[in-house]
Parts: structure tokens; C-alpha cells; sequence
């Protein structure tokens, strides 16, 4: 089953709706500024009308916990010890939106880097050219 949620707060200095998405162990999220505090009606027309522009992150696979219960001293033990493994603090969608910030950061630097040496190779080109440019007329 489907299940989808829309998370309004504030993020110093504007107001951020957070869209999480679970479906059959997959994770999704999306992110969506709204600027000034939205009114009701307002968030139902971004509902209605902006949704399918929503940009959501790659599928993450969310593990089913089970149900029986655990000693609360042993809770704490295993989140003291999954909190200092994790640099990342904040929501599992700010995690994950900080995931996929990441993995953009790394295409475009790869993109910048592919540029970059093109032009100092047609740089290169272009000076040789000329050096032959040069000698041609002796």
C-alpha cells in the first residue's frame, strides 16, 4: 500500500514542504519552498496543481522493523551507537535529500572537469597550430 505524506516547517527564513512517499520497502522524497508561511488553501493548490512537478529522489529501500518489544535501556544503547556511526542528523527525508544533494554535486563536478579539459586541449591545439603556422614559412 501507498502511503504519502506532506510536511510543512520552517527553515530559517522560509517554509519548506517536505513529501515523503512509501511504497512496498521504497523510500521517496521530495522538497518544495514555499517562501512566506502557506495558508490552507494554498497548500491545496500546490496539491491539485504542482504535484506532478515535484522532483522526487531515488528509490531508497526502508527496512520493516518488527514488532516485539525492546528494553528501553537497550533502545537507547543501539541510538546512542547508531547516532555517533552517523555524521548526518536530521529526518530520513533530510537525509535523504541531503543523499541525492551529494550524488548532483558529483555529476557536475565530473561535467566541469570533462569541460575543463576540453578546452585546455583545444588550447593546446591551437597554440601547436600556430607554432607549425610559424615555421611553415621557411
Amino acid at each position: 500500500m501507498s502511503m504519502c505524506k506532506l510536511t510543512i516547517c520552517f527553515e530559517d527564513p522560509f517554509w519548506v514542504g517536505l513529501v515523503e512517499t512509501e511504497d512496498d520497502g521504497t523510500y521517496n522524497v521530495a522538497r518544495h519552498v514555499f517562501g512566506a508561511e502557506p495558508t490552507q488553501p494554498e497548500v491545496e493548490e500546490f496539491v491539485a496543481q504542482h504535484w506532478n512537478d515535484l522532483r522526487f529522489t531515488a528509490d531508497l529501500m526502508v527496512e520493516k522493523r518488527g514488532g516485539h518489544k525492546i528494553n528501553p535501556k537497550r533502545m537507547r544503547r543501539i541510538i546512542e551507537r547508531e547516532v555517533a556511526a552517523n555524521a548526518r542528523r536530521g529526518t530520513k527525508a533530510q537525509q535523504a535529500i541531503a543523499e541525492d544533494r551529494e550524488a548532483n554535486k558529483a555529476e557536475r563536478a565530473a561535467e566541469s572537469k570533462a569541460q575543463c579539459e576540453a578546452r585546455e586541449k583545444a588550447a593546446y591545439e591551437q597554440r601547436r597550430a600556430k607554432a607549425k603556422a610559424r615555421h611553415r614559412g621557411h
